[in-house]
């Protein structure tokens, strides 16, 4: 199988419906309001009740029960109601709709959003400004393993086996049984589904952040693929890699972190997982 045949087939891999597309569409203009989300999301109740759900939950930690769609919006942020419709999206209508798959796609899923939590908290600690985009791009930077297990099951097994018998990377099992890289296949579909080129090159980036060194998002790729090793390393999850994780010098020094940081990060992101298990809950509303 090569990088052009999964490529002819990713067109008929599930896309954001109309709903979502709004969603993502009035989110990123700047000069929408509230309301006009607001009235978006109505379109959807199970969406609406999923958003007060989370801006409720623990994750955010609010003084007090916001019970108005337009508030709980002006309170996460445009680009964060985006995210909770995207995460929505891309369990229901990815992870969870490929019947056909013998995967544990709650433990994939589980891996996705502890990627996300972990990219949020790291843009957080070293001062990034949009915290939002690194949770997006944690959270998709592994869909290209979705689209191979939705486009060939068995190749997706013949990998998931490989890296369990030799304790290898998913990506080094790939190699060896010349199949295309997921992390390349997670770069295509985010441009296909028209999210920011931000998102585009950490999820195609993720595993080697070197090769991004001249990319001006050289710094998100980095963090994307510092949360990844450890969301794998803490075993939270499972993203069918069983070994070979390396962390890469490149993306430490880039963002200028050293052994001290990445202890309080690991310390950190222990505890911020225990409140994301709010979102963990998505699936049982979507059942």
């Amino acid at each position: 199988m090569h990088f052009e045949d999964i490529l002819s087939k990713i067109e008929e891999l599930p896309t954001p419906d109309p709903i979502v597309q709004k969603i993502i569409s009035v989110a990123s203009d700047p000069n929408a309001s509230a309301k006009e989300l607001s009235e978006v999301i109505k379109l959807d109740a199970s969406l609406t009740v999923r958003i007060l759900r989370l801006v409720n939950s623990a994750y955010y930690g609010l003084p007090r029960k916001i019970v108005a769609l337009n508030e709980a919006i002006m309170i996460l942020g445009f680009k964060t109601v985006r995210n909770i419709a995207l995460s929505v999206f891309t369990y229901s209508s990815v992870l969870k709709g490929n019947k056909k798959s013998s995967i544990n796609h709650m433990q994939l899923w589980k891996h996705f959003l502890g990627v996300a939590v972990g990219c949020e908290l790291l843009a957080q600690m070293t001062g990034y400004p949009n915290k939002e985009e690194l949770f997006i791009a944690g959270l998709l930077h592994d869909i290209g393993k979705v689209a191979l297990d939705y486009i060939s099951p068995d190749a997706f097994s013949a990998v998931a086996k490989l890296t369990e018998n030799l304790g290898i990377s998913f990506s080094q099992a790939e190699e060896k049984l010349n199949l295309p890289n997921h992390a390349m296949i997670s770069g295509k579909m985010i441009e296909q589904w028209n999210l920011p080129e931000i998102v585009v090159q950490s999820a195609a980036g993720h595993h080697v952040p070197n090769n991004f060194a001249d990319s001006v998002y050289s710094d998100v790729v980095a963090m994307v693929h510092i949360s990844d090793f450890f969301i794998n390393l803490m075993k939270h999850g499972n993203s069918y890699t069983y070994g070979g994780l390396k962390l890469s010098s490149f993306a430490l020094n880039i963002l200028g972190i050293k052994p001290r940081f990445l202890t309080n990060y690991a310390d950190k992101m222990k505890d911020k997982l225990k409140v994301a298990e709010e979102f963990m809950k998505i699936e049982q509303e979507v059942s």
